[in-house]
């Protein structure tokens, strides 16, 4: 952007955790569309802060093979139209004994998601055409897409 960013203090932001953080992950910890941070803490209670007020996004799951069932390297792009959205990286690993959920909580516009771009590791490129209605996907290695919810 145009570098904007500026501190927020956790009245603000709502994220207050005192103590010695070991580690941080986000994640759709209750299947809503809206992705959740869970913090980890010497010594002691791991905190999860559940997002309640964001915009739900599309939850995407891949469906890779055997040795790589979660698609850990592909990247992930929607599409809304003729505009295409950031990639994502499905990534393991993440943080100080930490890592991110394999399902991916994809923003959406106001007109929503059309479609779906993957590459997978090795390079194989797969896309499709997902329901105006879905919130949660499954793709696969072969680019078949099925709605899960």
């Amino acid at each position: 952007g145009r570098g904007g960013l500026e501190a927020m203090g956790g009245e603000a932001s709502g994220v207050r955790v005192y103590g010695e953080g070991r580690g941080s992950a986000l994640g759709d910890y209750d299947g809503d569309g809206r992705v959740d941070l869970v913090v980890g803490q010497n010594g002691a209670g791991t905190k999860l802060y559940r997002n309640v007020g964001g915009k739900a996004g599309l939850r995407v799951r891949l469906k890779g093979g055997e040795n790589n069932p979660a698609g850990v390297g592909a990247q992930i792009r929607l599409r809304s139209g003729e505009k295409v959205g950031p990639v994502r990286e499905v990534k393991s690993g993440s943080g100080y004994w930490s890592q991110e959920g394999a399902v991916q909580v994809m923003g959406v516009g106001a007109g929503g998601a059309t479609g779906i771009w993957v590459r997978w590791p090795g390079g194989k490129e797969v896309s499709g055409e997902i329901a105006k209605e879905a919130k949660e996907i499954r793709v696969d290695e072969q680019g078949k897409i099925a709605g899960l919810r």
